[in-house]
């Protein structure tokens, strides 16, 4: 059920390595953020706008969101094939996460492109 997995075949150190890449572009756009954040001069809602506006930001964004979103699966399915025994709860459990992450990309990329 990993994120990296094709067919029935599952790989640890892939999933390992998809984590760490995802968190190190998490941060960095996290650094981007923040870096362009503290340039702003003001704190109106055009300023905020503005930030957001050029297309290689959205693109970066964007690109990130997903990689959380996928990154929460993958976590989610981490935590509940170690913690949740009962495979009804387990699937409902899964289930949710997915939905979770979906809805997370979804409404996220809709305020990156079309508000």
């Amino acid at each position: 059920m990993g994120i990296m997995s094709l067919g029935n075949t599952r790989s640890g150190t892939r999933e390992w390595v998809f984590q760490r890449i995802t968190n190190l572009a998490i941060c960095l756009w996290g650094v981007v953020i923040i870096g362009l954040v503290l340039n702003v001069d003001t704190a109106t809602f055009a300023d905020w706008q503005n930030l957001f506006a050029p297309m290689w930001f959205k693109i970066y964004s964007s690109v990130t969101l997903l990689m959380v979103c996928l990154n929460s699966v993958l976590a989610g399915w981490q935590i509940g094939t170690d913690y949740i025994k009962p495979k009804g709860i387990n699937t409902l459990y899964m289930a949710v996460v997915k939905l979770g992450s979906v809805a997370y990309a979804a409404f996220g990329l809709y305020i990156l492109w079309w508000m």
